[in-house]
């Protein structure tokens, strides 16, 4: 059964889960105050309800080679229905949004390599029926990603102690090396974390029918060179930030880290990117309502000069994000694996 809504424990674990995605339930009772036992089922309720989930994905930007772009399509009369369903079912296409504007749909995408997201960007999405225009936009980092947003239900006490924790996958601080998580021995285990990022070694060794001890290795390989993200996400038609705003600006380049530094802070950013072009700042974010969206619009502008907003993108609804399929309110109906588009 479809969950309707989330109460203040429910905000607690998802929280919790934000930080130390892959944390035991023990760890994460002690740091709560309550059972394992109880966080386990209210852990099933939420994701058998599609209110919450834990997923993976290969880390961008990293040594994986993976670069990301988002796309703006213009698509013609009465075809974006159809285009969603197509570009749903695609790997490469992690995320859609449908916005209030001319160039009505917003994709990521992931590719390996400039002529692997070449051929997607030039040939693949253009080629599509209902497709009359796209505008590409690279991704030359990424300074804040979605699976750093929190939902704000801890207090100071409990979020520092769950930081604490010894980290278990999608955290910094590890040694980096290449690797690439969509080839074997990797890709089945990227899947099936994607799925759900809180499979156990023993849950991927039944899945892929591996042997325990290879999969902890290989496990263990891809945490330890912060190859996947880890992330907790959370059904957002769910939370008191329902509105979801992209934010296309312009910024000299001087500006761009002390612009950064100052909005990581806002609870409402979701994301924040760097692209080449007069529009080299893509801000997102998550707000409790359209007054609110205005009023970061005059923060963007007034206290954060010489940034400017070049074109603003209001999100009626996302079709998918990371792999997930999602209802109107958000919440997840199924999985497509992620992987970055590649030559056959």
């Amino acid at each position: 059964m479809m969950l309707d809504s989330l109460d203040e424990e429910d905000f607690s674990l998802i929280h919790a889960l934000q930080l130390r995605p892959r944390a035991s339930w023990a760890q994460l009772g002690e740091a709560l105050g309550s059972s394992p036992v109880t966080l386990t089922r209210r852990w099933e309720r939420l994701r058998d309800g599609g209110g919450a989930w834990v997923t993976a994905y290969p880390r961008v930007p990293g040594r994986s080679r993976i670069q990301a772009a988002y796309v703006e399509i213009r698509c013609a009369s009465g075809q974006v229905r159809a285009l969603i369903r197509e570009l749903s079912t695609w790997p490469s296409v992690v995320s859609i949004e449908e916005a209030s504007r001319e160039y009505s749909l917003v994709l990521t995408v992931f590719g390996l390599g400039m002529h692997d997201l070449s051929t997607l960007l030039l040939d693949a999405i253009p080629g599509l029926p209902g497709v009359l225009n796209i505008r590409s936009h690279l991704v030359s980092r990424l300074h804040v990603e979605g699976s750093s947003w929190r939902v704000g239900a801890l207090d100071r006490g409990r979020v520092q102690a769950l930081s604490q924790l010894p980290p278990s996958g999608g955290a910094g601080g590890r040694q980096q090396t290449a690797m690439r998580p969509w080839q074997e021995p990797y890709a089945a285990l990227t899947a099936a974390l994607g799925e759900d990022g809180r499979r156990t070694a023993a849950d991927l060794a039944r899945l892929t029918g591996r042997p325990v001890s290879t999969v902890r290795r290989q496990l263990g390989q891809l945490i330890a060179a912060d190859a996947l993200t880890f992330r907790c996400e959370i059904a957002q038609g769910l939370t008191p930030s329902p509105i979801v705003v992209n934010w296309w600006c312009q910024v000299p380049v001087a500006h761009v880290p002390t612009c950064v530094d100052r909005l990581r802070a806002n609870p409402a950013i979701r994301q924040i990117a760097s692209l080449p072009g007069p529009a080299n700042l893509l801000v997102t974010t998550w707000m409790r309502s359209i007054e609110e969206s205005m009023r970061m619009q005059e923060h963007l502008e007034q206290d954060l000069a010489p940034l400017s907003i070049v074109d603003s993108a209001l999100i009626l609804r996302t079709a998918k994000r990371m792999g997930w399929l999602l209802d109107d309110l958000g919440r997840s109906t199924g999985f497509v694996v992620t992987m970055p588009a590649r030559r056959e």
